[in-house]
This record gives C-alpha cells, sequence and structure tokens, in this order.
C-alpha cells in the first residue's frame, strides 16, 4: 500500500514546491510531486502547503502522511506491505488539469514498478 498526500510534503532535501505560482494564479498550484521514501520521518520533511496549518504536520508527520501507522498495519498482517515510496502534492489546487497530465502519469508509473495494488489519499 502506498500513501498519497496532498499536504504538499517535500523531503527537506528536495526543491520546496513553488508558492509563486499560487500567488500569480490563485486557482492554480505547483502541478509537480515528491517522492517520499517509507524510511520518512517527521525531521527529514518540510511543509509547503499555505493553507494547511503546518505546525502539525511539522510536530508529527503522521497527522499528513500516517506512514508509521501504516508500517503498523503491516506488521499486525493488516495489508500487505508498505510501499517503498510514498508520494505528496500540493492540494488546493482548484485547477488540477496539468497536476492531471503531468504528475499523475509519473506517479503512477513509480506504482507499477513496485507492483503497488492499493493506494490511500490523504486528503489535509
Amino acid at each position: 500500500m502506498s500513501l498519497v498526500s496532498s499536504a504538499g510534503i517535500a523531503l527537506k532535501t528536495d526543491a520546496p514546491f513553488n508558492p509563486e505560482i499560487e500567488t500569480q494564479d490563485p486557482w492554480f498550484a505547483d502541478p509537480s510531486y515528491r517522492v517520499l521514501p517509507q524510511t520518512v520521518r517527521t525531521g527529514d520533511i518540510q511543509v509547503c502547503h499555505r493553507h494547511i496549518n503546518r505546525r502539525f504536520a511539522k510536530q508529527d508527520l503522521n497527522s499528513v502522511l500516517p506512514i508509521e501507522r501504516l508500517k503498523e498495519l503491516a506488521a499486525l498482517g493488516e495489508i500487505g506491505a508498505a510501499a517503498p515510496s510514498h508520494f505528496s502534492y500540493m492540494g488546493y489546487t482548484l485547477r488540477p488539469e496539468r497536476l492531471l497530465r503531468e504528475s499523475v502519469p509519473g506517479i503512477v508509473e513509480q506504482l507499477q514498478k513496485e507492483h503497488v495494488d492499493v493506494v490511500m489519499l490523504i486528503p489535509v
């Protein structure tokens, strides 16, 4: 199982989502996505989303990407396994055409390579 969060999470080592896109056009947000490994921890991330309270994610990544809960479910045998990769994109995208055209195919391709058969969307 892989998680897909709309919280605009990026690794600190990755480029942040571009907030200027939304500044120039409030109906459109950065259409890119970021890959988060299953080893990601709260201290590894930056939260780029302007429309959520980022404090919660900075305190506990599980509030926007419940990776630890997913691993617990896998350990209990409730799910098969946690996928190697999880994803985040910028929510509050009121015109999602580029997100759907450019980012979703990349996410799907990675999911297929990793033989992921279940995805859980984490709307934030």
